[in-house]
């Protein structure tokens, strides 16, 4: 067997130690538009706290990376008792156990998901964490380094360069492509709000995605696309604004 696919059998196996007998088939890196994001929830201290020039104004952020054991869905709250899943509403995230990583891991976390100061990374960790077969150190700094290799792309520039402005979904479809190959948006799918805003995006990926860098062959291809929730053409949303 080629070291590719024992490394993806072997990631497979790994992080996929949660509900039994389905195997998780792909994962989902989530990237959330902030300012969109913000529109609607005012009241947030990652929205009061966002200003023009902060990262989260101008930069996909980390919603979350979710194990997916079937098209579109996925195992949550893997181990989880039913007093500790209860607690996982936005307005008791914050009583939820605290995941552990490092000083180093929490504070990229921290740069890279403003939803923290809401305790958002102990939501993502009860839900979907629990369920990739690894620690919570693994499983955010694995998150970062994706979140990070999805900014230095043309995708994630396009975004950047359009802010305030009014684009067409098959223009990020293909910016996606341009780095990633064609077809490659397959993996890709654009969620805005009911005002038309590009709010996330939602990426598929192999398990391979979780071993070095981030390349045409970890997108998850297979099984039908998910369908885009974007009119076209759609705004890419300033804060403030």
């Amino acid at each position: 067997m080629a070291p590719r696919r024992i490394a993806l059998a072997l990631a497979a196996a790994f992080l996929s130690g949660c509900d039994e007998p389905s195997p998780v088939t792909h994962y989902v890196l989530a990237l959330s538009w902030q300012p969109a994001f913000c529109e609607l929830n005012g009241e947030r201290p990652e929205c009061r706290a966002l200003d023009p020039t902060d990262f989260a104004a101008t930069h996909l952020t980390v919603h979350g990376l979710w194990p997916n054991d079937r098209p579109n869905a996925g195992p949550t709250y893997c181990g989880i008792d039913q007093e500790t899943k209860a607690l996982d509403q936005p307005n008791s995230w914050c009583q939820l156990p605290e995941p552990e990583m490092s000083g180093k891991t929490r504070a990229h976390l921290a740069q890279t998901m403003p939803g923290v100061l809401s305790c958002l990374d102990r939501h993502e960790w009860i839900k979907h964490g629990t369920c990739a077969g690894t620690g919570a150190e693994r499983y955010f700094g694995e998150t970062v380094r994706l979140a990070a290799a999805m900014q230095a792309t043309a995708f994630a520039r396009t975004i950047s360069a359009n802010i305030g402005r009014a684009v067409t979904p098959e223009q990020l479809i293909r910016a996606f492509e341009a780095g990633f190959g064609a077809g490659s948006g397959r993996a890709l799918t654009l969620v805005c709000s009911d005002r038309g805003d590009l709010s996330e995006i939602r990426i598929a990926l192999r398990a391979s995605a979780l071993e070095g860098e981030l390349d045409r062959g970890d997108l998850y291809l297979d099984g039908p696309a998910p369908a885009s929730r974007c009119s076209d053409p759609l705004r890419i949303d300033a804060a403030g604004q």
